[in-house]
């Protein structure tokens, strides 16, 4: 029963992020603090080995994970999640989980590989008990990854919602969905 809870909370999570995705524009009057909030400048690429850590424990996700200096945390309107933004090309949802992150992480790449669900998934490039990133069939690249904190974990993955997007900018390289990636994969429980 609980796995089945799980299941159905990992589905719900999977389709707010995706339906976050998609684009459309908050109503007028209805925009979050975060995208009234002036985006971070983008004049020079990112570069991982710049990165500095960013203890997340003080809203409530304990973990520290490496991220560009200047990286903001935004609430998130959903509760248990938050996001990192680090300028238009950098931005992570952080989102507590019941169970292991092995649990969390395999669930989620249950729903995310399954080709009936997803008919655009293509293939898993990377793959590891607390981690993947999969292709889709243009090539574009996605990536979840978990960390186990106590009796709960904490899932990252790319990207942030449009409507609570700074920039609402959600079109990504992959190379900087690999940066975000390797950030993702610094993550520590705290």
């Amino acid at each position: 029963m609980k796995n089945k809870l799980f299941l159905l909370s990992a589905i719900a999570a999977l389709a707010f992020t995706t339906y976050s995705c998609k684009g459309d524009k908050a109503k007028e009057g209805t925009e979050t603090e975060a995208a009234t909030e002036a985006p971070a400048a983008e004049d020079k690429p990112l570069v991982g080995s710049e990165f500095v850590d960013l203890d997340l424990s003080g809203e409530g996700i304990p973990i520290i994970l490496k991220a560009p200096k200047d990286a903001k945390i935004i609430k998130s309107t959903t509760e248990g999640e938050l996001f990192v933004y680090g300028g238009k090309r950098f931005k992570l949802t952080v989102s507590k989980n019941e169970g292991t992150a092995e649990e969390a992480v395999g669930n989620i790449k249950v729903l995310s590989t399954d080709k009936e669900l997803n008919p655009s998934f293509d293939k898993l490039v990377d793959d590891k008990p607390t981690a993947f990133m999969k292709a889709d069939t243009k090539g574009k690249l996605s990536f979840t990854v978990g960390i186990t904190t106590g009796e709960s974990s904490v899932i990252i993955q790319e990207g942030m919602g449009f409507d609570q997007s700074p920039d609402q900018f959600t079109d990504y390289t992959n190379d900087d969905i690999n940066l975000m990636y390797d950030a993702a994969n610094t993550a520590v429980a705290k």
